[in-house]
């Protein structure tokens, strides 16, 4: 129940962090918006692994080491930086639509890589994720690719934080299964992270800035930052409840229930972007018959 209860907490912060990171977009470019939340979700890990697990810092394994560099490069060079390009294009409802196919991609690269297991009712529910990502956006692609292929690029890029949110959350618990330490797994991968998108962050920078508007007031870019940090606090706690939850259960039973944060985010999206982003029925339809497929992994398990 411990597991189950985390990996709701996660869907919570995850839903959260999309709708937040997509109001302080509209002041702030996308990558160095990464970079301001997800220093503050290392902020946030680093203070929790000073109060709750000092004892484990400088004793990482070596094998756990490589697990933990490559959980930061896919999970927030691959997830985070593709996670926040998508919902800036096509908004957070549908992006974390996308986003939620990390379920199927966990629960491939789980049972093929680390000997969990699947049965029918997780193929089931796989096959309502991905019908419902078509019945809820299909058109919007077939649209996107007549007349508009950014728009289309925002989809392909949500698919591939999908694809990276679902190897992580493999890596995440292989790293976890050698280092018993879910604070520092997280804290070290978010520095790893931090790294690796420096280089992109600061290309972006330097050709287009940070700032969208220039000379739209200090106060205002100022307003803007409180919502990226609130998006990097929100992530920070639905990361580490990922890193607990896959400590105590499998992939294929956190990740299907990480990625119902959809079904939030589009009850947040309706409350609080209202003005950015239309909620339509077709839409609503659609994110439920992707979380009826979740339900139907989780049953499966």
């Amino acid at each position: 129940m411990a597991a189950i209860g985390l990996s709701i907490l996660a869907a919570f912060g995850f839903a959260s962090s999309a709708v937040l990171a997509r109001q302080g977009m509209q002041a702030i470019y996308p990558l160095p918006g990464v970079m301001i939340s997800l220093l503050v979700s290392f902020t946030v890990s680093s203070v929790m692994v000073l109060l709750f697990a000092s004892s484990d810092i400088g004793r990482i394994p070596q094998e756990a080491m490589l697990w933990i560099i490559g959980l930061g490069v896919v999970s927030y060079l691959g997830g985070r930086c593709q996670n926040f390009l998508a919902a800036n294009l096509i908004g957070a409802s549908r992006s974390s639509l996308f986003i939620s196919t990390q379920a199927p991609f966990a629960a491939i690269l789980a049972v093929s890589f680390t000997g969990e297991t699947a049965n029918s009712l997780i193929a089931l529910g796989t096959v309502g994720v991905v019908c419902g990502l078509f019945f809820s956006s299909g058109g919007s692609i077939m649209e996107g690719w007549r007349t508009d292929k950014i728009h289309l690029l925002g989809y392909v890029l949500a698919m591939g934080a999908g694809a990276s949110y679902g190897a992580s959350n493999v890596m995440a618990k292989q790293a976890i299964g050698i280092y018993d330490s879910p604070f520092m797994v997280t804290a070290f991968s978010m520095l790893i992270g931090l790294l690796a998108i420096s280089p992109l962050v600061g290309a972006s920078a330097s050709q287009s800035g940070v700032v969208r508007t220039r000379g739209q007031g200090f106060f205002r870019s100022i307003f803007a930052l409180r919502y990226l940090a609130a998006a990097g606090l929100t992530s920070s706690i639905a990361v580490t409840a990922v890193a607990f939850a896959v400590q105590r259960a499998d992939v294929v039973v956190v990740s299907p229930i990480v990625s119902s944060s959809p079904l939030i985010t589009l009850f947040l999206s309706h409350t609080f972007l209202a003005k950015l982003e239309q909620v339509t029925p077709k839409l609503v339809a659609g994110t439920l018959l992707a979380i009826a497929g979740v339900i139907l992994v989780v049953l499966g398990r």
